[in-house]
């Protein structure tokens, strides 16, 4: 039936909940420097903090996620949206100078019933490019990240304070 198989490794515990870690929330843990729990931010502030997803679509797919525990979109705050969504935009900037992507996918997932594993409310920003054809190449063919986590890592906190924190952003912010 299928001639290639999609391999997702060391996901697998984390599916079945045997990586799952003894902490009430994940991002909170994360917010909180738990030594229980991976951490790859890259940016924080008083309002969100910046992280590479530990499971990424693409190189550079970050999370951005609220300080503030809320599981639900419309309990945020104005000053909380206004905030993050210009912390994308320059997110955005940096990743279009770093990788050159061609698209993003930009979003949450809230709920269970649509996608959301984790009840604390965060974004997804998922660099595109065109040589992926996105859903379809997954269910297809196999998909390969083509860079490791802590190259992106360390990439991105090199030049994340340049985009999120110059004279010129604190002027967008």
């Amino acid at each position: 039936m299928f001639e290639k198989w999609l391999q997702a490794l060391n996901k697998l515990d984390y599916v079945q909940g045997k990586k799952k870690t003894n902490v009430d929330c994940i991002f909170c843990a994360v917010r909180d420097n738990n030594d229980k729990v991976v951490s790859l931010k890259i940016y924080e502030d008083n309002i969100c903090f910046v992280s590479l997803n530990l499971y990424p679509y693409n190189p550079a797919h970050l999370l951005i996620v609220t300080k503030r525990h809320v599981m639900d979109f419309t309990a945020l705050k104005k000053e909380e949206i206004v905030h993050i969504f210009r912390i994308i935009q320059g997110l955005q900037i940096m990743l279009n100078d770093l990788y050159s992507p061609k698209g993003y996918n930009i979003g949450l997932n809230q709920g269970k019933s649509a996608g959301g594993s984790i009840e604390h409310i965060h974004f997804h920003i998922v660099p595109r490019f065109d040589s992926e054809l996105g859903f379809i190449d997954i269910i297809g063919d196999t998909r390969v990240v083509v860079e490791g986590l802590d190259s992106i890592k360390k990439k991105l906190e090199k030049n994340v304070h340049k985009y999120l924190n110059s004279e010129f952003f604190k002027d967008f912010l």
